[in-house]
């Protein structure tokens, strides 16, 4: 994990408490009958915004730029639901004892509208292998009683990200599996997503939705899953990318929950390990 600019002993409470992931169906439905709002994913996954390159500063003070008005989407009807399908997934911070994430100083490029270059902000990883490393970092650099790393809900801090009062930040391999140049820092991108649209899951009502993983590799497997139960070569199942912001903007825009996200498989085996220790 990339090292952050200066790292703070300040803690911060999210207000949220720490939810473990439930059980997440894993019966794999070949050929969904596409939906308007599978449709507009196929839209988008053809022109998605390109990576940030190293450059561009820790915090991008258009977070939002893919979505509606941040006050809009979180203010609207759908968003608890959004939220709530979000909230299944697990992305995990350094905290105290208390479970309190450690907070770290972040210098932008340039100033914002409101004439601020420097946030004390929480980094929340995507995937558990992330967050151990910058656990041992800390450990090293600013040692804390009890410290260790916790498990928080994707949903209110996508909105905390969308306001630039967090940092959400993804796996390395994920953004060059998505495009991402060898040399691009993790910090300041955007959090990829693949799905193949040739497959589907059921949810716990038994509707068919369109799997979203944060990881090729499970992606890869639910195909290589799909087409040993229902036949097919594998190569003919093409596995897309698009990014958090978008998924949510179309959840946003539609009447359908059509999509359920699927945290690393890495993130669901630690907390597992975790609870059978």
């Amino acid at each position: 994990a990339h090292a952050p600019t200066s790292h703070s002993l300040s803690l911060w409470n999210c207000g949220f408490s720490n939810q473990l992931l439930p059980d997440h169906c894993h019966n794999i439905i070949s050929t969904m009958k596409a939906s308007s709002l599978l449709y507009s994913l196929a839209l988008l996954t053809s022109t998605t915004d390109a990576f940030l390159s190293t450059t561009i500063p820790f915090l991008a003070t258009s977070s939002t730029t893919s979505l509606k008005s941040s006050n809009e989407l979180f203010d609207s009807p759908g968003w608890a639901a959004i939220r709530d399908e979000l909230d299944q997934v697990p992305i995990f911070a350094v905290a105290n004892a208390e479970g309190q994430p450690l907070k770290y100083s972040v210098q932008l490029a340039k100033k914002t509208d409101d004439g601020k270059d420097t946030f004390e902000v929480p980094l929340f990883y995507t995937h558990v292998e992330d967050a151990l490393k910058e656990l041992e970092a800390a450990k090293k650099n600013s040692p804390l009683p009890g410290m260790d790393i916790n498990p928080y809900p994707l949903g209110g801090l996508f909105e905390l990200w969308s306001k630039n009062e967090a940092v959400i930040v993804p796996n390395k391999m994920s953004i060059i599996s998505a495009g991402a140049p060898p040399t691009a820092n993790p910090m300041g991108q955007v959090v990829p997503l693949f799905a193949c649209m040739e497959i589907a899951q059921e949810d716990k009502d038994g509707n068919a939705v369109l799997p979203l993983f944060f990881e090729l590799e499970d992606a890869n497997a639910a195909v290589a899953e799909a087409v040993s139960f229902d036949g097919g070569k594998q190569e003919d199942f093409e596995v897309v990318g698009l990014n958090l912001p978008q998924a949510v903007q179309l959840l946003s825009e539609s009447k359908e929950n059509a999509f359920q996200f699927i945290p690393p498989s890495s993130s669901i085996k630690h907390i597992r390990d975790y609870l059978s220790g």
